[in-house]
């Protein structure tokens, strides 16, 4: 590795001080549990890394407004003790497989939105639960859609002086008229990239589906909503024809590439396969 300079700031105003420099050089750190293996692998090749571990501002779990809201600092580990978060179930599981506990107790949520991996696995459950990220700078804070967050594989549309404050999670996503589930296909399983992850989550009503996100992983260059699957389902009732329908468009709408771990072909169509999982296993379980 290169050499670099690393700032500890104890504040979120000192950590901000530290990037309002406006400078690609300088660089947030949460975990390190990508971010070091970048550096080994030269992918990234910042002079200052600003360490945000001890940043108390941006730790803690609380309900807010009608949204839970979950400090950028949080670890993965985290997600599968907090009272508050363990009811998101797509969230829950996605933790549960995330690297191996050590990476877990280490990597933060901010960490792995920020990162921006076509692969990152809280990534599709964080979408098709309709988070919003909340960005914050020297000069304010400002909030979007996750949906509208990544530009493409490690590209976000946080400036180079932004932190990632915290995420949002709408609490009547969670209530007993909705489910949310996850699926993650890796190589093996423990410490597996994603070859394939889906999410979904549906809401209820009667015999029909009033409401449906279905958002994929390690498919395209970014992690994505399949958003004319999801217009299939919307409103209609819950069928064996519908079904079949909305995974065949979702396998669709994805690009996935040719690599070592797998063929484009074979994950469009497990593309089609796990949506469609996905999407009985939640009906089931409402």
């Amino acid at each position: 590795m290169r050499e670099f300079e690393l700032l500890q700031p104890k504040t979120l105003s000192d950590a901000l001080d530290a990037l309002a420099q406006n400078d690609a050089a300088r660089r947030p750190l949460g975990g390190g549990t990508d971010m070091l293996v970048d550096l080994r692998a030269k992918r990234v090749q910042p002079d200052v890394l600003v360490a945000l571990q001890k940043v108390n501002e941006l730790r803690g779990v609380a309900r807010v407004n009608g949204h839970v809201r979950v400090g950028a600092s949080t670890s993965i580990a985290e997600f599968l003790k907090h009272p508050l978060l363990t009811p998101y179930r797509a969230l829950y599981q996605a933790a549960s497989v995330f690297a191996n506990p050590m990476i877990r107790n280490a990597g933060t949520i901010g960490g792995n939105i920020g990162s921006a991996s076509p692969a990152g696995d809280t990534l599709p459950p964080l979408l098709a639960l309709d988070a919003q990220i909340e960005l914050v700078s020297a000069s304010g804070t400002r909030t979007l859609a996750l949906d509208d967050f990544f530009l493409g594989p490690r590209k976000t549309a946080r400036n180079a002086n932004e932190l990632i404050y915290a995420i949002q999670l709408p609490t009547d996503e969670n209530s007993p008229a909705t489910r949310s589930c996850f699926y993650k296909l890796g190589l093996r399983q423990a410490d597996a990239i994603s070859l394939v992850s889906v999410a979904v989550w549906l809401a209820r009503k009667g015999e029909k589906i009033r409401d449906v996100r279905i958002a994929l992983g390690a498919v395209a260059p970014r992690p994505l909503r399949a958003k004319r699957a999801e217009e299939i389902l919307r409103g209609q009732i819950f069928s064996e024809t519908n079904l079949k329908e909305a995974a065949r468009v979702a396998a669709q709408e994805c690009s996935p590439i040719d690599d070592l771990r797998a063929s484009a072909k074979y994950r469009r169509r497990m593309v089609n396969v796990y949506t469609r999982r996905m999407l009985e296993q939640a009906w089931q379980n409402l």
